[in-house]
C-alpha cells in the first residue's frame, strides 16, 4: 500500500470517526444501543462496498478509502467490548446477551444484506 492510499485511510478514518461522534450524540439519551447502530450499518456498508468493488480492476483507492477508512472508523469493536462488560458488571445479563447476539449475528446479517442489495440495484 503507497503512501497515497494510506493518505485515503486517514481521510476515510476521520470522516467515519466524526460521523460515529455523530451518530452518539444524536442517540446520547439510548446508551449503549449507538454502539449496535453503527456496527450494523458500517457491517452493511462493508457488505455493499465489497460487492461493488468485487469485480473492479481498480478499486484500491475506493476500498481504502470507504471500507478501511470510512467503516473502519465508523464501526468500534472496542466500544462494544467496553459496553457488553459494563452490562456484565451490573448484573444486567439478559441484556449482555441480547446486545452480544444482537451485534454479533445482526453485523453478519447486514454484511448478507449488503451483498444482496448491491446484488439487487446492480442488475
Amino acid at each position: 500500500m503507497g503512501f497515497k492510499l494510506f493518505l485515503f485511510v486517514a481521510a476515510g478514518g476521520a470522516c467515519g470517526s466524526v460521523l460515529r461522534a455523530f451518530v452518539g450524540l444524536l442517540m446520547k439519551s439510548f446508551l449503549p444501543w449507538p454502539t449496535l447502530v453503527v456496527n450494523l450499518a458500517g457491517a452493511f456498508l462493508i457488505g455493499f462496498f465489497v460487492r461493488f468493488t468485487e469485480n473492479s480492476t481498480n478499486a484500491e483507492t475506493f476500498r481504502a478509502f470507504w471500507i478501511v477508512g470510512v467503516c473502519g472508523g465508523f464501526t468500534t469493536f472496542s466500544t462494544f467490548g467496553l459496553d457488553l462488560m459494563n452490562f456484565i458488571k451490573t448484573g444486567h445479563w439478559t441484556h449482555a446477551f441480547l446486545y452480544l447476539s444482537l451485534n454479533l449475528f445482526g453485523t453478519l446479517l447486514a454484511i448478507f444484506l449488503g451483498f444482496r442489495f448491491y446484488s439487487v440495484i446492480s442488475s
